[in-house]
């Protein structure tokens, strides 16, 4: 067996940005360098150019990580947002793609392929190829998207549809399938895909980094990630609101933004303004994760307020890892998978989704308990590791990747 996973090389092909660059960017790090732990070979190819804010990429087109993990970027080193140079941008980078799966003619058996991509574009010729060369292809899928979120033009029309074709069937033709909630799960095995080709796993944390110590507290919340609808800010923003008319007063410390086009923030300020709490919320735009854990010390409690929604349902934060990692009280809304890992007030502490009231009522007895919500603490970040630690979660997932003994 050792012998064969020396001659075993992955490659991951993604669109997102790697090794930086958003949650995205942070679990395919992660997942690669536990393969790099358990001696597997891995590189990257990266469809699109690096996109995180105002944040260049100044390396060359071929580099490798501090781990010793090359990656190489297949189209423009920088995701253009001039619309032509997108396209020529996608067709220099469907060309080297195809280049290179025809070299792994031959290969069958010494390559897998890892991939982390949604785009029918892309994904149609991999498909195709890797079926016709007999190569594994082995799908991540970290989320479902709604047809809510596509714009209703011809452009948005046309990305729905590759969507779910992608989603509904190309998917369907890995060999298996790394899912991120028991909810996609079950998704696969009504549309027919073999229940034992699928493997869950919420997400990826590096615990030794976001371990942060004892720093100065200086707010009372904070919430980590691009504040899009989904995350649920305008619930946290609500319970706030409630306990100011309370005469309790809380800060916020909103840490992140959209990761790439424009600014989320604005449209928030305005709603806090509305809210009457704009005294109450802070933000620190675009920052890269040694920003985020600097931060994130400077809150009591962190917390992730999701509405239940398909997306909600089908995804896992990965700055619940984040949030549990740093050893502080994390209180979140029961969406998704969280009730099937976490228990209210022995590791977690819950509100209900879409409930302001119920939100505030958290918040005020989380900060009326010190010493109760140290220990939860505790168990939280006890529970989090045995979850969503990187190193042992990614043993366990190749293990099952190799057909081994291994209990999922």
């Amino acid at each position: 067996m050792e012998q064969e996973k020396s001659q075993t090389e992955y490659i991951l092909i993604t669109s997102m940005n790697f090794p930086e660059g958003g949650a995205g960017a942070t679990y395919l790090n992660l997942f690669c360098r536990g393969l790099k732990l358990n001696d597997y070979n891995i590189r990257v190819l990266l469809l699109k150019g690096h996109a995180f804010g105002d944040f260049i990429y100044k390396g060359s087109r071929e580099n490798i990580t501090e781990e010793g993990i090359f990656y190489t970027y297949l189209g423009f080193k920088q995701r253009p947002v001039n619309k032509f140079l997108k396209i020529c941008d996608q067709l220099i980078s469907l060309f080297r793609l195809v280049v290179f799966m025809v070299s792994l003619t031959g290969k069958r058996k010494k390559v897998r392929l890892l991939l982390y991509n949604s785009d029918c574009f892309y994904n149609i010729p991999i498909y195709t190829i890797s079926k016709l060369l007999g190569v594994e292809v082995i799908k991540f899928v970290s989320e479902y998207i709604d047809k809510s979120e596509f714009g209703r033009s011809v452009i948005g029309l046309i990305k729905r549809a590759g969507y779910f074709i992608n989603f509904k069937y190309l998917n369907k033709l890995s060999e298996k399938l790394i899912v991120f909630s028991i909810y996609l799960k079950d998704v696969y095995i009504r549309m027919g895909y073999n229940k034992n080709n699928i493997i869950v796993q919420p997400n990826l944390t590096d615990f030794n980094f976001w371990e942060s110590g004892n720093g100065e507290v200086r707010y009372t919340l904070g919430y980590s990630g691009a504040p899009y609808i989904k995350d649920g800010l305008s619930d946290l923003f609500k319970a706030i609101n409630i306990l100011k008319n309370r005469k309790v007063f809380v800060s916020l410390l909103v840490i992140g933004d959209a990761t790439f086009g424009d600014s989320l923030i604005p449209s928030l300020k305005v709603e806090c303004e509305k809210l009457g709490i704009s005294e109450n919320v802070f933000f620190t735009g675009l920052v890269k994760s040694s920003s985020v854990k600097q931060h994130l010390t400077e809150c009591k409690i962190l917390t992730i307020t999701r509405p239940s929604t398909i997306q909600t349902k089908a995804g896992f934060p990965t700055k619940l890892g984040e949030y549990f990692a740093t050893k502080k009280p994390v209180l979140a809304t029961n969406f998704g998978d969280m009730d099937k890992y976490f228990t209210d007030g022995i590791d977690i502490i819950m509100a209900e989704c879409e409930n302001p009231d119920s939100i505030a009522q958290k918040i005020s007895w989380m900060l009326q308990n010190d010493n109760e919500l140290l220990q939860i603490a505790s168990r939280g970040y006890k529970q989090a590791r045995e979850l969503l630690e990187y190193k042992n979660s990614v043993t366990r997932i190749v293990n099952l990747l190799d057909d081994r003994n291994y209990k999922v």
